[in-house]
């Protein structure tokens, strides 16, 4: 049995396929750690499997779609599987549809196509309804579940399923969360190009030049966020990766591909904090600290400054936040569970112990007033984060906000597959991109400048690559303004 996994290509909203999209060149440094979880899991079990990364391939052919397509089509011609495996996001689900679906079928009209990913999970009987090419969905994570469709397991008796059957399209009873993830362990990295995913680059470590790399060492998050659609594919329940098998996942990154920076990719690295403090120590009795730069995600309201000294001195050089908004009414809208003033109080204990933060922000939740993106002004400008992570809300199935607004009749599920760009605010349409405009080209194009000289001006290598970047982004930056 061979079985062939994709990762569709992601594209920005209103993006179109053009020969020359260079627009993405430079920007595939994240491997597939789904589908590496799930081909460790069928190779364990003795099938044959083939890893296929779109985005990594328009990287390499300089986003020509047309290339990329030719070699995918290939791949498959080649390998010759019995099942194709599909992961897709609500952002790469255009590929899917309009691309992958009739390049396989021309190929092999008997291959059984799988979809799964978190857009699969949130739309399966919708997706099912629509797409006939489109034989299974994998609802929630796949290791398990694929690994049954591929040992001929009847498809009534596989949990997290929906297919069809004579009688129309039916759905099982959802997968219960996998709680033992230390025999998940580790990826399949060695069926993906990893020196190409970690060659040097701003990218993974979101402003610091480095080989870096991510790392997976729990699933699930136990928050109620509803902008977020997290929780469609790997659940509420939080489990976690044992840490001397993160230590030692660490190890093989150094050892295997050069690693010098880790970015841990779970929602919330210290949401046990006994086991964080017990990653931190271990790092520094192993002497990883000096050999690799890490950060993680944490929330506003679980900083404490003993947890992020021992962070800092166990190697970590900056942390991801969730601040989201300024404004208490936004984050209660969005259920965050935190307040503006722990927000602020969070960025003053990460100054004062040296440790670099990133402030994570999103604008445009539905309801949002101008005196809301105000007071998100008002508090990046106040807390002074050395980075700065902007995006406009998108309603993605399976949140919360995706169902209220499609109930509300203010959503359509074809604005959701073309990704297009609607505003939910209380602003007009002119004010709102104001405002976007305004915070972009006036506090977050700067910070990112003036960090990304700051942290990197020591290697002769990584400034002339950052300059560059940045001049492109300015530009495009430019381009865009001019087309609204």
């Amino acid at each position: 049995m061979r079985v062939c996994l994709i990762n569709p290509i992601l594209f920005s909203f209103q993006r179109v396929r053009s020969r020359t999209m260079k627009n993405n060149v430079g920007m595939s440094f994240f491997p597939p750690l789904g589908l590496c979880y799930i081909a460790n899991m069928l190779e364990k079990n003795d099938f044959n499997v083939r890893i296929i990364d779109r985005n990594a391939l328009m990287t390499k052919h300089n986003a020509n779609c047309f290339i990329v397509d030719e070699i995918t089509k290939d791949e498959i011609k080649r390998f010759k599987p019995d099942i194709v495996g599909i992961t897709s996001t609500t952002a790469t689900f255009f590929d899917v549809k309009n691309n992958l679906l009739n390049s396989i079928r021309s190929i092999d009209k008997n291959i059984k196509i799988v979809l799964g990913g978190p857009h699969a999970s949130a739309l399966p009987e919708e997706i099912l309804s629509k797409y006939s090419d489109i034989d299974i969905i994998c609802r929630g994570e796949g290791e398990i579940t694929l690994l049954e469709i591929a040992k001929g397991t009847a498809l009534k008796d596989i949990q997290g399923l929906s297919y069809r059957d004579g009688s129309g399209i039916c759905s099982n009873r959802d997968r219960d969360p996998y709680l033992a993830i230390d025999d998940l362990c580790f990826p399949a990295r060695h069926l993906v190009d990893m020196n190409f995913y970690c060659r040097g680059n701003p990218y993974v470590m979101h402003g610091l030049y480095a080989r870096a790399t991510t790392v997976f060492t729990s699933r699930g998050c136990a928050f109620d966020c509803t902008f977020c659609a997290g929780k469609v594919a790997v659940g509420k329940k939080v489990r976690f990766q044992s840490p001397d098998l993160v230590i030692e996942e660490i190890e093989r990154l150094i050892k295997d591909y050069r690693v010098e920076g880790i970015y841990f990719a779970d929602d919330m690295f210290d949401i046990n904090k006994q086991r964080a403090d017990i990653i931190c120590e271990k790092l520094i009795e192993k002497g990883l600290h000096k050999k690799i730069r890490w950060y993680p995600q944490l929330r506003a309201n679980s900083i404490e400054k003993r947890r992020v000294e021992l962070m800092k001195k166990a190697g970590a050089v900056r942390a991801d936040i969730g601040f989201e908004s300024g404004s208490q009414r936004t984050l209660d809208t969005i259920n965050k569970r935190t307040t503006v003033e722990q927000n602020y109080n969070a960025a003053r204990v990460l100054h004062e112990a040296g440790l670099q933060f990133q402030a994570n922000i999103i604008v445009g939740i539905p309801g949002e007033t101008e005196d809301d993106i105000k007071a998100t002004e008002a508090m990046v400008r106040a807390i002074k984060p050395h980075w700065i992570g902007f995006g406009e809300f998108i309603p993605l199935p399976g949140s919360m906000l995706y169902c209220e607004l499609m109930k509300q009749g203010l959503l359509k599920p074809e604005d959701v597959e073309t990704m297009k760009q609607l505003n939910f605010t209380k602003m007009d349409d002119a004010t709102f991109e104001k405002w976007i405009e305004h915070i972009r080209n006036t506090i977050v194009l700067p910070t990112r400048v003036k960090s990304y000289f700051r942290y990197n001006f020591k290697s002769a290598g990584a400034f002339w690559f950052i300059a560059k970047t940045l001049l492109n982004s300015v530009r495009e930056r430019i381009k865009l303004s001019r087309t609204r």
